[in-house]
């Protein structure tokens, strides 16, 4: 009885420090708090009251629907179809190359958003076109440098939701930044929509879950030592 009380405490010592929890770091990645908490490079631009308000290349706004920003952008909801309050960001995009469309960090004077070095992360936004010409073609940045090979192309049906996930592990400087530019420079279509983008971070264990981890160790050591005494004693 004894051996298996002890084992319960061991697993359960290894269970609390190996399951470091992921953490949500950005801080309105599905806009539902509307245009802020995130950095743009490109000029907001909020309903005018005449519905042409995204009409200029490089302009951007926070809505419940791409078609009340352009009379020629597509009618749709937000990627989890809240309909009267879901919100999401919708862009025309830029001809100015490297212009940051997103971003949250340490750009535009907010927080860096993974201090540790050598911790797993992974980013995952969703996308969709607004218009059918010319989809957006988008490029991951982190810390401020573009990442090779990390590049979400939108498709050209317009309202259809695309998910795109990246994973990494930051540097010795940790994760300041994370931003998104798009490499497609058309000034015709070239309009899309961003929501529901999560930055997930794995905790490093706790102080007390590392001694957790150790003592079962440990524990499990003495277990298989015993169990040898016993084998050598009943041989």
């Amino acid at each position: 009885m004894k051996t298996v009380f002890a084992a319960a405490a061991i697993a359960a010592g290894l269970v609390s420090a190996g399951s470091a929890s992921a953490t949500e770091l950005l801080t309105n990645g599905d806009f539902d708090q509307g245009a802020t908490g995130f950095y743009s490079q490109y000029a907001y631009s909020p309903p005018n009251g005449q519905g042409n308000n995204l009409w200029p290349e490089g302009t951007y706004d926070v809505t419940t629907d791409p078609n009340l920003d352009h009379p020629l952008f597509s009618s749709f909801t937000d990627h989890t179809g809240n309909s009267s309050a879901g919100m999401m960001m919708v862009i025309n995009g830029s001809s100015d190359p490297n212009t940051i469309v997103w971003s949250e960090g340490d750009v535009g004077g907010g927080q860096a958003l993974i201090g540790a070095a050598d911790t797993d992360y992974t980013f995952s936004l969703w996308v969709a076109s607004v218009y059918p010409a010319s989809p957006a073609d988008l490029q991951l940045w982190v810390n401020g440098a573009q990442v090779d090979g990390a590049t979400f192309a939108a498709s050209a049906p317009v309202g259809q939701w695309q998910n795109f996930t990246y994973s990494g592990v930051t540097g010795a400087n940790g994760l300041q930044s994370i931003s998104l530019s798009n490499r497609n420079l058309e000034p015709n279509g070239n309009d899309f929509a961003l929501d529901d983008m999560s930055l997930q971070g794995v905790a490093v264990p706790e102080p007390t879950s590392w001694a957790l981890m150790l003592l079962g160790f440990a524990g499990m050591g003495a277990m298989l030592r015993n169990r040898r005494r016993l084998v050598a004693v009943a041989a």
